[in-house]
């Protein structure tokens, strides 16, 4: 079987002809897969073995050879065959698809599709509802669909059976299965054409994984930076022919926050806000710069954790007693054999212990905070009196400074690169957040050697050091800025 229509690409081509074509011509090149999406894969995969355990009489269509698994999937299906199959591969027409577990249940079958995700969300019942729909049409009589999740209240330790939570979704999948069947003849002619559909600008353009290599393509500021853009308002602009924030008319109707982009787009220069200087001279000194690092894994590493629970790892602060002027730096980074987060929450009392304000880069401190307060009750004067200190800049950001360069985001990975283009994550073994909760996870489950160890750890106090470092030179910048009083103002 050389052309198929796999799951991705039916459900990808429904959403936007363009990009399913470009998928099937092979022109979406896959890329090399980050550390935390190993680490995701992989938990997935096992999550995949454990549920087949719960049938242990089940029979796995282990060939890999897509045309062979059809034709042993119809060899197993016929009466007498097992009453469990795993991987059972279906073809029809071009479509194809394989049902993570079919389980018999007299003269029909069960449908159950695994998923590592703790809660029900729509996109998964279309994965089911796509499955479901090509096994009937390749024959067989489906009775049940359901979805197999994980359950929130899985421990460490516990049997198999009780990881998941079976979810009952045969109507939802047969109601959606009705919405896919008119497209079974579209996407086939869509995906098999000579040339490529004509792209059309749709709000799913904008997560789009190929958007910058098709109608973004060349196009800095583009109208879909403007946050909050609603429907409505895209399809204006779309009528204009406007695509670049540039272009917008001046009397287009734009909120404030949407005007400001805006206006500072088309001046070059950053806007701020009047209240900038007030908000900034609120923080008290000595100022102390906090950042947490966590881990969240789908298998609890430690007993009494829930899956998906958010443990924060490290932390890192550096104190300022004047604006730029670091006094100290302290640091933080858990054991990973074992839940260290009472030491650490002991830890970060002793360290934030005294007078001044506590700055970090969006709400997420406090909510961690917040967390440990609920874990440990006993702790709760000393980290409550930690988050009435707690300084938040970039909401001070958001509300009252953007540069033309934020590109529509005042997250740090978008801030830091157009105030402080000289301070990088590049020199370091360990750039980014999810690569740091993924290294944690792995030296948690013992995959690194000791001397490997020593120096992963030395990596993850130096990027959480890095994010704590750049938020005393952001707020060192913001300072300068305001202060200049050259700004743009609306």
């Amino acid at each position: 079987m050389k052309e198929t229509i796999s799951k991705n690409l039916f459900l990808s081509t429904v959403a936007c002809p363009t990009l399913g074509w470009r998928l099937r011509a092979g022109e979406v090149q896959n890329e090399s897969l980050t550390l935390g999406q190993r680490l995701r894969m992989e938990q997935g995969a096992e999550i995949g073995h454990r549920a087949r355990k719960l049938f242990p009489d089940g029979v796995f269509v282990a060939t890999h050879d897509l045309d062979k698994a059809i034709g042993e999937t119809a060899c197993l299906i016929r009466a007498g065959g097992p009453s469990v199959l795993f991987e059972a591969a279906f073809g029809v027409d071009a479509y194809v698809a394989k049902a993570d577990i079919l389980k018999r249940t007299g003269d029909t079958w069960h449908l159950i599709e695994v998923k590592s995700n703790a809660n029900l969300k729509p996109g998964l019942t279309d994965d089911l509802a796509y499955t479901l729909m090509i096994v009937s049409q390749a024959g067989l009589k489906i009775s049940k669909a359901s979805l197999l999740l994980i359950s929130k209240d899985f421990r460490l330790g516990m049997e198999d059976s009780k990881l998941f939570i079976e979810y009952d979704c045969t109507a939802d999948a047969q109601a959606r299965v009705a919405q896919f069947r008119p497209y079974w003849e579209i996407v086939s002619k869509q995906t098999s054409a000579a040339t490529m559909p004509d792209p059309s600008l749709i709000a799913h353009c904008k997560d789009c994984k190929i958007f910058s290599d098709c109608l973004g393509k060349s196009i800095e500021n583009h109208i879909f930076e403007i946050p909050r853009l609603s429907p409505k308002k895209l399809e204006a602009l779309k009528n204009l022919g406007v695509c670049r924030i540039e272009a917008i008319p001046c009397d287009f109707d734009l909120t404030p926050t949407q005007n400001r982009i805006r206006q500072a787009v088309v001046t070059g220069r950053p806007w701020l806000g009047p209240d900038l200087k007030t908000r900034l001279s609120e923080i008290r000194w000595p100022a102390h710069y906090l950042d947490f690092e966590t881990m969240m894994t789908a298998l609890p590493l430690y007993p009494e954790l829930a899956p998906y629970t958010q443990v924060v790892t490290q932390y890192s602060i550096h104190s300022c007693t004047a604006m730029g002027k670091v006094q100290s730096h302290k640091e933080y980074l858990s054991d990973p054999r074992r839940d260290g987060r009472r030491d650490l929450a002991q830890a970060l009392i002793v360290d934030l212990k005294g007078e001044g304000s506590i700055v970090t880069y969006s709400n997420f401190e406090k909510n961690i905070v917040n967390a440990l307060r609920s874990l440990f009750p006993d702790l709760a004067t000393e980290l409550d009196a930690i988050n009435q200190r707690m300084f938040d800049l970039e909401a001070v950001i958001r509300e009252n400074y953007y540069h033309p360069a934020f590109h529509g985001s005042t997250s740090v990975k978008a801030t830091l690169p157009a105030v402080l283009p000289d301070m990088s994550y590049n020199a370091l073994n360990i750039g980014d957040g999810d690569s740091a909760s993924a290294t944690f996870a792995y030296m948690a489950m013992g995959r690194y050697g000791a001397h490997q160890i020593e120096s992963l750890k030395k990596d993850l106090l130096a990027y959480c050091g890095q994010d704590t470092l750049a938020m005393v030179k952001l707020h060192e910048r913001l300072y300068d800025e305001v202060n200049k009083g050259e700004y743009v103002s609306i």
